[in-house]
């Protein structure tokens, strides 16, 4: 009834306007010479257009179906106009024997009419804005990006119920645009300038509203705000997607709107492009399949389930020795965490036990193997225990899937293992050779998957800038010059699940990751986005086993594609598997604590040794 007495007030107020304009523009048509004028006929296409109004306005105007001020409203009311116009015209024609009023005039209150609604609009909007500007409850926000990002973006603020921030203005390097004004907000000039117009509009919130803007721009307007109380934030792209949910977002400006603006993230400071990958191809490999993910409480690993069960597998198993990580990943994947799913199987890929019932009581048909130590330094200090974990356990799970016929393994491995210096690269090389010489001799698809250091997973080089910057602490990088390639989890995991559809037995799949990132320049990015002034860098120099730049491919593996363009894949030469296990038996000795070194040689001369034709001792 509210709603509907309200509709009726503005209806009757339109009404009025366009009676008046009728009798204004009638006696503007006569220069005001009452004499000339048929008074009762002026009346009568007063009252029309009063009318249509009245009848129309609740009906169409104001009826709900439209946002006020919107171009679909505004629709609405120039049709209504439209209306009484053409009433008018009906009755001047049809019902009169003597002209009722110039047949210009319903034409011009019309028109007047229109404009008098978009004054209306304009005024209203640019009252509501100045009230949020100095009501001090929304923050004043500036606007990078003056394309359809940034209206966008502009729109957002303008239609936010909370009214959160009040636009005070757009900054664009395009020179075209230097006198673009958009519902009440202008450009006030380029990027560069974004210190001094933070000054001059006291804005405490900076909006980048350009699609994939380059890390070093991003980087380089948080230095020119650090020394300021600015917060940054992103527009998001209409393409971004949730991959944690189990059907697709929509896309649409609603959804948009409803998410709002984000905070900057990891993939902000690689400044990586979305990737595309053939979804068809990854449904009918996963679809109905029972699957197994090893070390599913890890970063990889639990991404990997996530992205798993987007594809309807018949089962999916997770499995890991972490139960906190096996808890978050339930919580993840269910919005709950229980414990209680016969699909979580806590337990340690060191026991071969374990291992043989796992694999016997499920029979997968597919097992991703994500569990493994993954710290370089680590290692360095400890073989016997990267052995044990990444080369015994793994060999213990493959002779478990040949045992139960899994059809297809897929080995998650690192680019540490191209060209392999360190204990981490040397133990996961010779596993993707060991894969070779088990598919060498079954002829099933297993294989591996190669890719570099993973956004957001614990203990990365970024989570550690980020944790050193909070804590006030000096961030602290290797080498000025050294390199490492970057992925975020999510298109790793699609990419891996990409590589499983595509892969031929006993190949390693070689993901693309673009360009190396300097991680000086990365440690900066990180120091300027917290507005630090005060962080430094220090120096510590390369760590055993570290390299300056990582590669992808060893020597003499050819950057071949031919099924994927983000997918290389690469024949591996088999390894003696009877060795391989020997050595695993080896790190199992007591005395290995006293002889690290021995291992250490002895894991580097068999990956140098010649390999056999054949999966040897399997």
């Amino acid at each position: 009834m509210r709603r509907h007495g309200r509709a009726m007030a503005l209806s009757l107020i339109d009404g009025l306007v366009f009676a008046f304009l009728v009798m204004a523009m009638t006696l503007v048509r006569y220069d005001f010479d009452a004499h000339r004028i048929n008074v009762p006929g002026m009346f009568v296409c007063a009252i029309i257009g009063f009318v249509v109004f009245l009848i129309g306005g609740p009906l169409a105007i104001y009826r709900g179906r439209y946002r006020r001020g919107s171009t679909d409203q505004f629709a609405a009311i120039v049709g209504t106009v439209a209306v009484g116009v053409g009433l008018m015209w009906v009755a001047e024609f049809a019902f009169a024997s003597r002209l009722l009023i110039p047949t210009s005039v319903p034409i011009a209150a019309g028109a007047l009419m229109v404009v008098a609604k978009s004054l209306e609009n304009w005024v209203r909007r640019n009252m509501r804005q100045r009230s949020l500007t100095t009501s001090g409850s929304s923050r004043p926000t500036l606007v990078v990006g003056a394309g359809d990002q940034g209206m966008l973006a502009l729109d957002m603020i303008a239609q936010d119920a909370r009214n959160e921030y009040v636009a005070v203005g757009i900054l664009d390097d395009d020179p075209a645009k230097r006198h673009l004004r958009y519902n009440g907000t202008r450009v006030l000039g380029p990027i560069s300038d974004i210190a001094a117009q933070v000054d001059r509009t006291g804005a405490g919130v900076v909006i980048i509203a350009i699609a994939d803007l380059e890390p070093e721009e991003l980087s380089r307007i948080a230095s020119n705000l650090e020394s300021r109380p600015v917060e940054i934030k992103i527009m998001p792209r209409l393409s971004d997607s949730d991959y944690t949910r189990p059907e697709p977002d929509s896309h649409d400006v609603a959804d948009l709107r409803h998410r709002g603006f984000r905070d900057v993230s990891l993939e902000d400071l690689i400044g990586r492009k979305p990737i595309s990958t053939n979804i068809d191809d990854i449904a009918s490999a996963i679809m109905g399949k029972v699957v197994i993910v090893t070390g599913a409480g890890g970063s990889i690993g639990s991404q990997l389930c996530r992205q798993v069960s987007r594809f309807d597998p018949a089962r999916l198993v997770m499995t890991d020795r972490d139960e906190s990580g096996l808890h978050a990943t339930e919580l993840g994947l269910e919005g709950s965490a229980l414990l209680t799913s016969d699909d979580l199987v806590l337990g340690d890929l060191r026991d071969p036990a374990f291992i043989d019932a796992l694999v016997a009581e499920v029979k997968p048909d597919i097992i991703f193997h994500a569990a493994a130590l993954k710290h370089l330094t680590f290692l360095e200090r400890f073989p016997e225990q990267a052995v044990r974990t990444n080369v015994g356990a793994s060999l213990d799970l493959l002779d478990a899937a040949v045992a139960n016929d899994v059809e297809s393994f897929v080995h998650i491995s690192t680019d540490k293992a191209a060209g392999a210096t360190s204990v981490l690269g040397r133990t996961k090389f010779s596993i993707e050779r060991a894969i070779a010489a088990v598919a060498q001799e079954t002829g099933r698809r297993y294989m591996s998957v190669r890719f570099g250091n993973v956004l957001g997973s614990r203990g990365s080089v970024l989570e550690t800038f980020v944790a050193q910057v909070a804590a006030g602490d000096p961030v602290t990088v290797t080498d000025p010059e050294v390199t490492r390639y970057f992925m975020s989890a999510d298109e790793a995991c699609e990419l891996v699940l990409q590589a499983a559809a595509i892969g031929r037995p006993g190949e390693t799949l070689v993901l693309d990751m673009g360009e190396p990132i300097r991680i000086d320049d990365l440690a900066k990015r990180v120091i300027a986005l917290s507005g630090r002034t005060d962080a430094q860098i220090v120096y510590t120099g390369l760590r055993p086993g570290e390299k300056l730049a990582e590669e992808l491919l060893s020597p003499g593996e050819v950057d071949d594609r031919p099924n994927h363009p983000l997918i290389t894949q690469v024949p591996i030469t088999p390894i003696d598997l009877t060795a391989l296990k020997d050595l695993v038996a080896e790190s199992r000795d007591p005395h290995v604590f006293t002889n690290r070194a021995a291992l250490e040689a002895r894991l580097t001369d068999l990956l140098d040794s010649e390999p056999l034709d054949t999966g040897a001792g399997h």
